[in-house]
């Protein structure tokens, strides 16, 4: 959890919201969840792989902290580092985040090329640029109607599609979304089921 998110929405600071999560979700539900505080969503999901479940770990926000914690943390668990590039790295003596940290930032560009490098370098010190979006629009959404008994009128099954599109249209105007595709799923009584998808053609490769 991004800590200089937490008090606008909940009006407390953010290991308050955590502490409150995860007595919720061990109360409701019976689950012991591990978490990490941080001042933003790379250190947050950094701090949260390494603590153990029914725990938290939270980074300050000042440079000593950040450091303290990213320095000694093997280049690997940097998001975005892959095991192409911790081999190269590795090769070249760069074994933890503040060792990548120190290398001028051409070094690490001949190494990895100006993209890779130009993000490294930011993450090494501790810097994510990522928002953290509290309602992200939906990567799919869905209608469906479920006949009383098996239906086998081709013009009922028109009827009942036309609603079914009708609905999906007015929640994608609301959202503010368009559609890339579409796909007509037909279930039958013995629980088998068809697809029938369609792409938008302005989608297509």
């Amino acid at each position: 959890m991004p800590s200089a998110r937490a008090l606008p929405y909940w009006k407390r600071d953010a290991r308050s919201v955590t502490e409150l999560v995860q007595l919720r979700a061990l109360a409701f539900l019976g689950l012991r969840s591990s978490a990490g505080v941080a001042p933003n969503r790379m250190l947050a999901a950094m701090a949260c792989a390494l603590t153990g479940p029914g725990r938290r770990t939270v980074i300050d926000d000042s440079p000593e902290a950040i450091s303290a914690f990213l320095r000694p943390r093997p280049v690997r668990e940097l998001p975005g580092v892959g095991a192409k590039a911790a081999a190269t790295l590795t090769e070249y003596g760069l074994h933890t985040v503040g060792e990548v940290a120190d290398v001028p930032q051409l070094t690490l560009q001949r190494l990895l090329g100006a993209r890779a490098e130009r993000a490294l370098h930011e993450r090494a010190r501790g810097r994510d640029a990522t928002v953290v979006d509290p309602a992200p629009a939906s990567a799919s959404i869905s209608a469906e109607h479920r006949f009383a008994r098996d239906e086998l009128d081709p013009a009922q099954h028109r009827n009942t599609l036309l609603p079914l599109a009708d609905h999906l249209g007015a929640r994608l105007r609301h959202s503010g979304q368009i559609a890339a595709g579409l796909t007509c799923t037909v279930r039958y009584a013995d629980h088998s089921s068809t697809r029938r998808p369609a792409l938008h053609p302005l989608m297509e490769p």
